[in-house]
Parts: structure tokens; sequence; C-alpha cells
């Protein structure tokens, strides 16, 4: 039998978040606004389910908060979204 990993803890899943918050902020003190969604999947380091969704919504909150965003704004743009809207 495989035996399970246990479930992560409160702070280990902090840490993943702010991992995913200090990606997004690099990508914009770079200059880059725009990242497609399967760009940001690539640039998650985490192989557990939970873990990879902790980190995506640091990564997206930090994105939310970038200069200029209105309270609750997300800059990210997935791809999908650029071409419905040409």
């Amino acid at each position: 039998m495989k035996e399970q990993a246990p479930a992560p803890s409160a702070f280990e899943l902090s840490r993943v978040y702010s991992q995913g918050w200090t990606t997004a902020r690099k990508l914009l003190a770079s200059g880059t606004t725009e990242i497609g969604a399967a760009e940001a999947a690539q640039r998650n380091p985490h192989a557990t389910e939970e873990k990879r969704t902790r980190w995506t919504q640091g990564f997206m909150e930090a994105l939310g908060t970038a200069p200029g965003a209105k309270r609750g704004q997300i800059l990210w743009r997935a791809a999908h979204a650029k071409s419905q809207a040409g």
C-alpha cells in the first residue's frame, strides 16, 4: 500500500501563499502586467492540489494589488479572455 503524505500545516500553506505572492510581485516589478493561465501554472512549483491552489491564490491576489488597481481588481489577464475581448 502507498502511504499518503500528511496534510500541510497552516504555517506551511502560508509559506506557499507567500511564494505565489512573491512570484507575482517580481513579475509586476519587471513590468509584466499580463500573463496567461498556462504560463502562471508553469511557474507554480508545487505538486499537490492543496499547495498549488494556495500558491495560485497568493499569485492572483498579489496581481490584484498592483499600482493603479482598484480594490478587488485583478490585473492578470488569462489568454482566453484576451481572445474573447478582441
